[in-house]
């Protein structure tokens, strides 16, 4: 536990540092003592309780845990080199960001992670808007609004929780056993579920995230949707650990990742596409950790891989826009560099599963843990996915440009190579000729549903402020009501 604190105070101390001078070394200086460390605490510790008396903060290092700090300092190292030129506050501020979030993925403290939660949404939206465009600052600002509804909602769950099981830990709740029969429990739990899938970026709670994603600038883009966005999925993941979630995860997965796709398949902004399609990958996460047991090991190793291609899809989208001025699919086709189509391509190819790629991996991992019957839902989802990338396919034909890949686009595709290495060193399913033509077979149907998706043009409904609140309000009610009739 040392260890661990002591890389996230380094993070922390750093992040403050570089705002205030040197913000490229500050954060050279933190990726360093978090892998450092990382040696230190690696392969994970029990539950330790930060503080003494009953407001002592419990902590621990797992697998989820240790995916985030391997994950996040490597995202964070790529963000840094595409944004070497920036000041040295922008710096410091992704670097407090960062090292927050290793802070969120060892606490097992109720209201510990909604003070983490709701910093790092503070930190998100300064920095979506650091560059103080009218259409990013009008994304941060519905970001804002909408995460401060979701954590107000969060804090009033943790009220009533606490009022009914007089503890905050998570893993005394754990060894509680509480059910959901109980009215003030249920909507509690609720609350603290509606507020998370806030931050989540779930659909229709999360309504802020395409936007933001899409229009930060390229590094923020890229350390959101690899890191940030998951700290949601991290703290449901540990009330799935404590409370009886499961089915409502699953649900949830469901809705995120089927609505996730059906705007990302008429979406012509690049980087808004990219982050629908983030949505529609939370879907996975939702519901290998509703899934619990075998299907929470791989919806992790799911979640390192999305954080690797992801990263690698927003850092080529981000230059391909930077270099032509130009973000429309059909203003992008067949005009960029090589180095920018090459990293569309390996992040594509990832995305939709195929070998010998880490998005193969992570998916078959997690396919492998869930029962059948939501081995269906996520080859539905692979589905959407294969039809919403087949739109990538026109910006892979590069025009010739002699600009190669940058450094961040090598050091990703290394390490999707590497993670792809791995599962068909040490996961013998993914040697299978039947899991090949699997996925072989789905994206070639994807190509027809794309095929067919594109001969129409839906008015789909806008994603709006007013719409977004309606929904969480809504949802937090229908979650109550449905933990009440399962409780």
């Amino acid at each position: 536990m040392t260890a661990a604190l002591a890389g996230v105070l380094v993070y922390l101390a750093c992040g403050v540092a570089g705002i205030l001078g040197a913000g490229r070394i500050a954060a050279l200086l933190a990726m360093i003592g978090a892998w450092v460390s990382l040696h230190f605490w690696a392969p994970g510790f029990p539950v330790e309780v930060v503080g003494g008396g009953p407001w002592g903060i419990p902590v621990a290092g797992d697998t989820l845990a240790l995916a985030f700090w391997v994950l996040a300092p490597l995202v964070h190292a790529v963000a840094t080199w595409h944004e070497r030129h920036r000041p040295t506050t922008f710096h410091g501020l992704v670097t407090l960001l960062v090292g927050t979030c290793l802070a969120t993925v060892l606490s097992r403290d109720l209201f510990n992670l909604f003070i983490l939660l709701d910093l790092g949404s503070l930190l998100s939206v300064v920095l979506i808007a650091y560059d103080r465009k009218s259409r990013a600052a009008w994304a941060a600002l519905r970001y804002l609004l909408l995460s401060t509804l979701g954590m107000l909602l969060y804090l009033l769950g943790v009220g009533l929780v606490y009022g009914e099981l007089g503890t905050l830990s998570l893993v005394q709740i754990a060894e509680m056993g509480p059910r959901l029969s109980h009215p003030p429990l249920a909507v509690g739990v609720s609350l603290l579920v509606a507020g998370a899938a806030v931050k989540a970026g779930v659909f229709l709670l999360g309504l802020w995230l395409p936007p933001a994603h899409g229009l930060a600038p390229t590094g923020v883009s890229v350390i959101l949707s690899s890191v940030v966005v998951k700290m949601g999925v991290v703290a449901l993941a540990r009330l799935s650990e404590a409370f009886l979630i499961g089915p409502a995860l699953v649900v949830l997965g469901l809705l995120t990742g089927v609505g996730g796709t059906v705007y990302a398949l008429w979406e012509r902004d690049l980087k808004v596409f990219l982050a629908f399609s983030t949505v529609s990958q939370l879907g996975y996460l939702l519901i290998g950790f509703g899934a619990g047991g075998a299907g929470a090991l791989g919806a992790t190793l799911f979640l390192v891989a999305h954080g690797l291609y992801k990263g690698l899809l927003f850092l080529s989208a981000g230059a391909a826009i930077e270099e032509r001025g130009e973000r429309a699919f059909d203003r992008l086709a067949g005009t960029l560099p090589w180095g920018v189509a090459l990293g569309l391509v390996v992040g594509s190819w990832a995305i939709v599963g195929l070998p010998p790629l880490a998005g193969f991996t992570a998916k078959g991992a997690l396919s492998a843990g869930l029962p059948s019957w939501a081995k269906a839902l996520a080859v539905a989802l692979s589905l959407g996915t294969a039809a919403a990338f087949w739109r990538v396919v026109p910006l892979l034909r590069s025009r010739g440009a002699r600009r190669g890949a940058e450094a961040g686009v090598v050091a990703l595709a290394f390490a999707l190579v590497a993670f792809g290495g791995w599962g068909f060193a040490f996961v013998p399913a993914m040697r299978s000729p039947w899991e090949w033509g699997t996925v072989g077979g789905t994206v070639a149907l994807g190509y027809g549903l794309h095929r067919l998706f594109q001969r129409t043009s839906p008015a789909l409904p806008g994603l709006t402020l007013g719409r977004g609140m309606i929904a969480v309000l809504l949802a937090s009610g229908a979650l109550a009501a449905g933990m009440l009739l399962l409780g």
